[in-house]
């Protein structure tokens, strides 16, 4: 296996669960790929997929066909993830598993925590996304949940929003303990078998953003608007002087604050959470297609070094590189090729199957029981196919 594939894959998957978790987020194809691609060597690739990719033999004679600099690129990886990775502090046994579910998808939680300052220690998760890659075919998909989604927390009482989860498990400065309540609460909730997390600073993104050259997002009048409101007209988030924006449908280039507004939108007339959600998951796509088609050692390496100090996770190198070397030999891959469907969206609560209620002086998203088993049935055929529910 190439140097070239090998850091992509790894820049591949990092990059989208930090992107994924912070949205609450050309070289042409034939430069991504080896050109000489055969339909072995891309069964091949799905074979060390599938193997995990993780015992030493592998990674040694890996190692071995690297460059001098690629080395270096992966030794220094692997530093920058040991002071990210803290896979040893969650308690698998305590997460309330659905072992109904098939294990050849891999669900990971991610959680985007609304913190001002870079230290991941506590504030809740308004970002809760549920990435799914699946090994057989490499597809992504990404089910997001309103924050104000009325939950059962385990060990407390009445329901609760579900970005409290990770506020409450957090609370004595844990990221570890924060990420495991609000796995446990999507999985008791949700009958999901979540296992892995990424916890990643929102306000981290934009700095994300900018090291990847800042995207093009397709925007209408009203959102160019807002965001043009937002950083010139209201206190400013940072100190930049830009341009406004076009007042106008279409295409424009955004910076990695703009790009961040984008995704917080929340008061454009007759929108709610719900389209703040979706904007979030089209931020995600746009910037997972840029790392997708334009990712060199350079870049990666500056990505990498911005992200990981606003993130945290329980998967490790070999996990990354597993699931990179999915995606790269997927049907992802092969729909940005194509201009199809890269990363499939779904969100809950879903149109019609959900209303308010009042909790604790709240007025939250209530899905009742009834709405919830249809909620889970069509959240699981999206995921897997078909429905496992109870």
């Amino acid at each position: 296996m190439s140097g070239k594939i090998l850091k992509r894959a790894l820049a591949l998957c990092l990059c989208m669960l930090l992107l994924a978790g912070s949205c609450l987020a050309e070289d042409s194809l034939e430069n991504f790929v080896p050109d000489a691609l055969t339909e072995e060597e891309l069964a091949q690739w799905q074979e060390w997929a599938e193997e995990g990719m993780g015992d030493s033999d592998a990674t040694a004679a890996n190692a071995a066909e690297l460059t001098p600099e690629e080395e270096s690129l992966m030794a220094e990886m692997a530093s920058m993830l040991e002071d990210t990775t803290v896979s040893t502090e969650v308690d698998l046994s305590n997460l309330e598993l659905n072992e109904a579910l098939p294990d050849y998808v891999v669900n990971i939680l991610l959680l985007g925590v609304d913190n001002r300052s870079v230290e991941l220690v506590s504030g809740r998760a308004d970002a809760n996304i549920i990435c799914s890659i699946n090994t057989q075919d490499g597809s992504i998909k990404l089910t997001s949940i309103a924050r104000d989604t009325a939950v059962e927390v385990p060990g407390y009482k009445s329901k609760k929003r579900l970005n409290t989860a990770f506020k409450f498990g957090s609370k004595d400065g844990d990221v570890a303990k924060g990420a495991e309540l609000a796995m446990k609460t999507v999985n008791r909730n949700f009958q999901m078998n979540i296992e892995r997390y990424v916890v990643v600073n929102i306000h981290g993104l934009a700095d994300i953003i900018e090291a990847l050259g800042g995207v093009d997002m397709e925007l209408t009048k009203g959102e160019a608007q807002a965001i043009n409101y937002e950083l010139h007209v209201k206190e400013p988030m940072d100190d930049v002087q830009r341009d406004k924006l076009e007042v106008a449908d279409g295409v424009q280039h955004l910076d990695g604050m703009e790009a961040v507004t984008y995704g917080r939108i929340r008061n454009l007339q007759g929108q709610n959470d719900l389209n703040r959600n979706e904007r979030q998951r089209k931020l995600l796509e746009a910037l997972l297609k840029k790392v997708m088609e334009d990712m060199d050692i350079t870049k990666f390496l500056n990505l990498i070094e911005t992200a990981l100090p606003y993130g945290k996770t329980n998967l490790t190198a070999d996990e990354l590189l597993s699931l990179g070397m999915t995606v790269l030999s997927g049907s992802a891959m092969q729909n940005l090729a194509s201009g199809g469907e890269v990363v499939g969206q779904f969100g809950i609560p879903m149109e019609k199957q959900y209303g308010y209620r009042e909790f604790n002086g709240e007025s939250l998203v209530y899905i009742s029981d009834k709405r919830m088993q249809t909620t889970l049935t069509a959240m699981q055929e999206f995921i897997y196919g078909q429905s496992y529910v109870k």
